[in-house]
């Protein structure tokens, strides 16, 4: 499906009925990455899936993408198509995305789930790294950024090398300009770190231990300072844990979202 949000047009999945479950890809990955818990949970749940601008089949914007624009995306696209509060999940930088939905849209919220994330903001050295790469990605395309990925993707025990490769395949159709933008706005996001404590929605944080792209300390900070957070780690998952470990993942969801719906 696509529809057109903020001049761009953007590509969604929508499937199923109920709460509505909202997920956020990371970087540079595109809606996909979320397929086995769209499979799974579309028979009790309606599943959106948007591809960030620049990522996945959306198109590209000018400048960087910011987080506080890309929360701006998704906002725009669930007016059109679903104007009740959402579960939304955000994978990494999508979960930098849902913080800033947090923060600009909180009545838009059901619940709230934040995967192998942080709340901080990258330091000016990790700022300045993000630039460089943004910088390389121009004359050498997003393949820079695919192949330096892949191997941080899943648990370093992983020898699946098939499912190397499609983590690979997640990837591969980023767009430089989409790439560059998301870089760039990763690069001068602030600090979410403060509002914690104002979250009032369900929370729910997850995250893989042996993730060493953003390690589960991360999100004990997160489960700690947001109030009534519940915290699970998933064992022999790296950074990509939904698709990775997706029976362990989906359990520890679904079980959450029944909650969600029992306590409306």
């Amino acid at each position: 499906m696509r529809a057109t949000v903020n001049g761009l047009g953007l590509a969604y999945t929508d499937e199923g009925k109920g709460l509505p479950v909202v997920f956020v890809h990371g970087f540079p990955l595109q809606r996909g990455a979320w397929q086995k818990q769209i499979a799974a949970l579309r028979s009790s749940y309606r599943v959106i899936a948007p591809d960030l601008r620049g990522l996945g089949e959306s198109d590209s914007g000018s400048g960087p993408a910011t987080m506080a624009q890309f929360a701006e995306d998704i906002h725009g696209l669930l007016q059109q198509i679903s104007r009740e509060p959402v579960v939304l999940i955000g994978h990494s930088m999508g979960g930098y995305v849902a913080l800033a939905f947090a923060r600009q849209f909180p009545k838009m919220l059901r619940g709230l789930a934040l995967v192998a994330t942080k709340a901080g903001n990258d330091t000016p050295e990790g700022a300045a790294g993000r630039r460089a790469t943004a910088d390389k990605v121009k004359t050498e395309g997003s393949k820079v950024v695919v192949d330096a990925m892949t191997p941080k993707m899943l648990a370093t025990s992983n020898a699946d090398a098939r499912l190397v490769e499609q983590v690979r395949a997640l990837m591969a159709p980023s767009k430089p300009q989409g790439v560059i933008a998301a870089l760039l706005g990763m690069a001068e996001r602030p600090d979410s770190t403060a509002m914690l404590a104002g979250i009032t929605c369900p929370t729910l944080v997850i995250t893989g231990a042996d993730d060493t792209v953003i390690p589960p300390a991360e999100s004990e900070k997160l489960a700690k300072a947001i109030p009534g957070a519940q915290l699970a780690v998933i064992p022999q998952a790296g950074h990509l844990v939904a698709y990775e470990k997706p029976d362990e993942f989906n359990r520890i969801v679904t079980k959450w979202l029944d909650g969600l719906k029992t306590a409306r």
